[in-house]
């Protein structure tokens, strides 16, 4: 099931894809589910984030090189299943879910990456204009540690600005735009102007605001949302933990900004308050033994003529919160590069409370362009991959990640979009044995395809796997250089990801043991002084692999003691 995102002008409803929405019952009281959490983690340009780590209930589990994840079956509030990402040089998010018992819960969140806005000397204060328009004013002596200890050098400022405006907005906001307001009454928020906020010593010691003090906040308010913005609007920060925006605060209206006083940061929004609901459904193609997976389900608010949208899931749902008493037009749509083809229209409401729409069925007339295919996933031993994946991949553009079943099965319907390709490829992996099938191609020439058994039993083609400090790390895409006498390897992303590991040897490309002269691992850097050494046990031409393992001991820059060991598959570039 996927929830609705609701964009509507002047005030902007907003909220996250299948997000849990629930009128009558905020936590705590509502029934248990086992749910089994798979997805996508994605940059701000879609791309997968390797090594995001992603958290439900006890389960924790690191994405791999596409930003996939599959966590184990856990047991969470059927209707705030709540789920939370973290990456170094990204902002943390938590996002709840309404889920269903035994479900497999598919979900895809974006990560904002912090951006640092500056510095202010703590003991004198100073302004920190944020990127496209807010404003930070910190007064003199408003910085602690995390152990409340006055703080007194430079404060580096990490900022995102949210706008309204932004059509994507659902896809990285924290939570799902519900809150709870000062009479503990749940809610539903209309967006005037979101900011994100991390204050870091020159260490990376995270900083807080000093009891007593406050930090003046300047919202910029859009064009377009001016003459409908109240003189008055309550301030709202999100709760990581509880995965809630709570009231606190308000803001005044000061020409075109909102301009009000906070106490600590995480996130902060200036919204209006609106009552809400739930609707639920599904949508069929044809029968109802074909749900359609990836159609866009739009809501157009006939009073205001502001629109919501939510994309279906494998099974056809879609669901999530809407405006509490209002008419609405709702259609069946193609996405984007489909056409938008509108597929099915029909007048809809009021809701004063939660409902579901009976299903809705697109006839075989409407020529929707889908791909079904199945299969198995099978590991070296003939036996059922159960924490397992697959990548379809159509040219260059289209990718579709498809979760297979406990028992290695799957079938998936796609929405092809008007894919002039005739052709395409799907490669299995196995997420625990860091395993992968090479692809397998087919040809499409009709509506169904069954692929067969898909064998994922071949090794990572290049890897560096590490534990640090007791924590296991994976880099799947390394590469190797050389320079003189010493080879160098290391992870394609970039020194502020996390895992991130990049180290140097001198061994004039021959074999044996030898000391790693500098070791950069995740954020933690040694550059003399460490006891890590490596042993190399094949160094092969350019086009050959390097192979070997490493580990020991090193002090970070800030004095901080590490332990590492790990191994390593490079092909030598170089």
């Amino acid at each position: 099931m996927q929830n609705l995102k609701l964009l509507l002008p002047l005030a902007l409803f907003i909220g996250a894809f299948f997000v849990a929405c629930h009128e009558d019952d905020p936590f705590g009281n509502a029934p248990f589910a086992d749910v089994t959490f798979v997805g996508r983690i994605i940059d701000e340009i879609g791309e997968g984030v390797e090594g995001a780590l992603v958290k439900a209930g006890e389960e924790s589990v690191l994405t791999d090189k596409n930003g996939v994840f599959r966590l184990k079956s856990v047991r969470v509030s059927a209707m705030h299943a709540q789920v939370t990402v973290s990456k170094d040089g990204f902002f943390e998010v938590s996002r709840p879910y309404i889920v269903e018992d035994e479900a497999l819960q598919t979900v895809t969140i974006q990560l904002l990456a912090k951006v640092f806005e500056g510095s202010v000397s703590a003991a004198l204060g100073g302004e920190i204009d944020v990127q496209n328009g807010p404003k930070l004013t910190f007064p003199a002596n408003a910085f602690t540690d995390e152990n409340g200890n006055a703080f007194n050098g430079q404060a580096n400022v990490y900022a995102r600005y949210l706008d309204p405006s932004n059509p994507n907005l659902g896809l990285f906001t924290p939570g799902d735009m519900t809150a709870e307001n000062a009479n503990d009454e749940e809610v539903f928020l209309a967006t005037y102007g979101m900011i994100g906020v991390e204050i870091v010593a020159g260490n990376g010691q995270k900083l807080k605001i000093a009891p007593g003090k406050e930090v003046e906040l300047r919202m910029p308010i859009l064009a377009s949302q001016l003459a409908s913005a109240p003189s008055s609007i309550p301030l709202w920060h999100y709760d990581l933990e509880e995965g809630h925006w709570k009231e606190e605060g308000a803001a005044q209206k000061v020409g075109n900004e909102y301009v009000g006083k906070v106490s600590h940061f995480s996130f902060w929004n200036c919204d209006a308050p609106f009552p809400l609901t739930q609707l639920h459904g599904r949508i069929y193609l044809e029968n109802s033994n074909q749900p359609l997976a990836n159609a866009v389900v739009r809501l157009t608010m006939l009073s205001t003529g502001g629109q919501s949208f939510a994309y279906t899931d494998a099974n056809g749902d879609y669901g999530g919160c809407i405006p509490k008493d209002e008419l609405l037009k709702l259609e069946v749509v193609l996405p984007e590069n489909c056409g938008s083809q509108v597929l099915y229209t029909q007048n809809i409401g009021p809701f004063p409370g939660i409902s579901t729409l009976s299903p809705i069925t697109i006839p075989a007339s409407a020529q929707v362009p889908v791909l079904r295919i199945e299969g198995n996933l099978l590991d070296c031993n003939n036996q059922a991959v159960a924490n397992g994946y697959l990548k379809l991949n159509f040219g260059t553009d289209e990718k579709y990640f498809m979760f297979a079943k406990a028992d290695g099965s799957f079938e998936y319907l796609a929405v092809l979009c008007g894919n002039s390709n005739q052709s395409g490829s799907v490669i299995g992996y196995d997420l625990t044995n860091l395993f992968e099938s090479g692809p397998v191609a087919f040809t499409i020439q009709s509506s169904s395809y069954d692929v067969g058994n898909i064998t994922v039993c071949t090794a990572l083609a290049e890897y560096i796997q590490y534990t640090l400090d007791g924590q296991v790390f994976t880099v799947t895409d390394p590469y190797q250089w050389l320079v003189g006498s010493t080879t160098g390897l290391a992870s394609q992303q970039d020194s502020t990801t996390n895992p991130y590991i990049e180290f140097f040897f001198v061994n004039n490309a021959q074999l044996g043991t030898f000391p790693v002269t500098s070791i950069v691992a995740n954020l933690f850097q040694s550059e003399a002084g460490n006891t890590v050494t490596t042993t190399v046990t094949q160094y092969g031409n350019v086009g050959d692999l390097i192979l070997g393992n490493f580990g020991g001991n090193f002090q970070d820059l800030n004095g901080a003691d590490h332990t590492i060991t790990g191994s390593y598959k490079v092909i030598r570039e170089w």
